[in-house]
């Protein structure tokens, strides 16, 4: 996991600095947690054990709150480490968590954007009609290519991690 955690200071390094270059087209901030109230959350195995390291280190009180929540999962439906619109094991949180809310290139070459782009929220005054204005990030974010020098394991959805 030490190798992997050092990846990932890295990588939030390389976010932050996307987060700047678009600053002007992203709105998230603390409280605003649209993307983690419905939705899929795909993860690999290798995640899901950092998520759950996370999990561990949680005060006993925060964790009796979760495992209601995971006793209510729904598939599409709010992330159940959200509490009170927070991120309960946000520096433990997948790469989809991490790079959402950004617009970035996919392996086929087609924009990915958040799905807030629609609500009027992250670039929306970059996006109409599925035409993305100007050049997102290069880099693909997707969760495969990101882990790609990991054995990550498989990847399902948080849902399908939790229910047995």
């Amino acid at each position: 996991m030490i190798q992997y955690s050092e990846f990932l200071d890295i990588f939030d390094k390389q976010l932050e600095l996307y987060q700047s270059e678009y600053e002007n087209y992203i709105f998230c901030k603390k409280g605003c947690s649209a993307c983690c109230e419905k939705g899929d959350y795909p993860l690999s195995q290798i995640e899901l054990e950092y998520l759950m390291l996370g999990y561990s280190k949680l005060d006993n009180s925060i964790k009796k709150v979760l495992q209601n929540n995971f006793s209510m999962i729904k598939k599409g439906g709010v992330c159940p480490f959200l509490i009170n619109k927070e991120c309960s094991v946000y520096k433990y949180r997948p790469i989809v968590c991490r790079v959402h809310g950004l617009a970035y290139l996919n392996s086929q070459g087609k924009v990915v954007v958040p799905y807030c782009v629609n609500e009027g929220k992250n670039y929306f005054q970059v996006y109409k009609d599925n035409e993305f204005f100007i050049n997102p990030i290069r880099q693909n974010l997707s969760t495969q290519f990101v882990l790609k020098d990991f054995n990550f394991g498989e990847i399902r959805d948080l849902y399908d991690w939790l229910v047995v």
